[in-house]
């Protein structure tokens, strides 16, 4: 009995799954931060409730910087104050769908990814691996890697099944194997994103092929498509937001609980609002029924 006892033992540690992320902790490292040897493995929530990819807690890279999470945008970019001054992240080497895109609208498990965010993020004080030479993409957005709670938050998104591995671009490529690995497990897993073949792809989302599932019904109810009819309709002639929110200069439209507002350059939140219209005037702004910011 104790021999089969044994035997038993080593075919169940065999089975669990993880990671040796030990390497330098220095962020100019290509390496994964190591998982502090005395913390116990912890799962994070997953899409599928049942399912649980497993991320352990990691060793804050040397040299990251606290910042003060001051508004979630979506599942992959937030706001921190940094610096003394408010600015955008856009986290690093993962994508999520997207939640108020004003052309591509509400797209499968972009809400979920965007609660996810908030539900890890909302309040906290995160320690950012800023990219390499301070780069910044082509929005002006930071980019850094994001660790909350001793956590990379990548990996809590891709272990969900809301993000995948996208945007890949030297030199900024720490962890990318790793992240990969658990996307892997994810899509295994059927988790999330990969729930449907050929939703999550190397080029993007596809959200014609997730049609009938209640993600897809989600989206309708969030807006949909009908969101991005909407807003091509109202800034007909004017000019379009970036993907980032900016309208260069333009005036900012924003749909939030409080209804539809627009900011105007002048404003004190204009730099910090992501438009999801711009508009030329005031006149075109109030045509399509948005007041100005208080």
């Amino acid at each position: 009995m104790t021999f089969i006892g044994s035997l038993m033992a080593i075919v169940l540690l065999s089975g669990c799954v993880q990671f040796d992320e030990s390497g330098q902790s220095d962020v100019s490292s290509a390496t994964t931060p190591s998982p502090e040897s005395s913390t116990p493995a912890e799962s994070a929530s997953t899409a599928s409730g049942n399912s649980q990819v497993v991320v352990n807690k990691v060793d804050v890279p040397r040299g990251a910087v606290n910042a003060k999470v001051i508004k979630v945008v979506d599942g992959d970019t937030l706001q921190v104050l940094y610096q003394k001054k408010i600015s955008t992240v856009r986290v690093l080497l993962i994508d999520t769908p997207e939640t108020h895109h004003p052309k591509l609208g509400v797209q499968p498990y972009g809400p979920e990814a965007s609660a996810h965010a908030h539900q890890l993020l909302d309040g906290k004080t995160v320690a950012l691996e800023l990219a390499k030479n301070g780069g910044r993409d082509k929005y002006g957005r930071m980019l850094a890697y994001v660790f909350v709670d001793g956590k990379s938050f990548e990996e809590l998104q891709l272990a969900s099944g809301l993000a995948r591995v996208a945007y890949v671009y030297p030199p900024n490529t720490n962890y990318v194997d790793h992240y990969r690995a658990i996307e892997a497990q994810a899509r295994e897993k059927k988790i999330g994103i990969w729930s449907v073949s050929g939703y999550a792809e190397a080029n993007g989302f596809h959200p014609e092929v997730m049609k009938g599932t209640e993600a897809y019904k989600e989206t309708q109810k969030s807006g949909g498509q009908a969101s991005s009819d909407a807003a091509e309709s109202t800034t007909a002639g004017q000019p379009s937001p970036t993907q980032a929110g900016d309208c260069n200069g333009a005036i900012k439209g924003n749909v939030s609980s409080r209804g539809k507002i627009y900011h105007m350059p002048s404003d004190r939140y204009y730099k910090v609002t992501k438009a999801e219209v711009c508009f030329k005037s005031r006149k075109d702004a109030e045509k399509a029924g948005f007041r100005a910011a208080k």
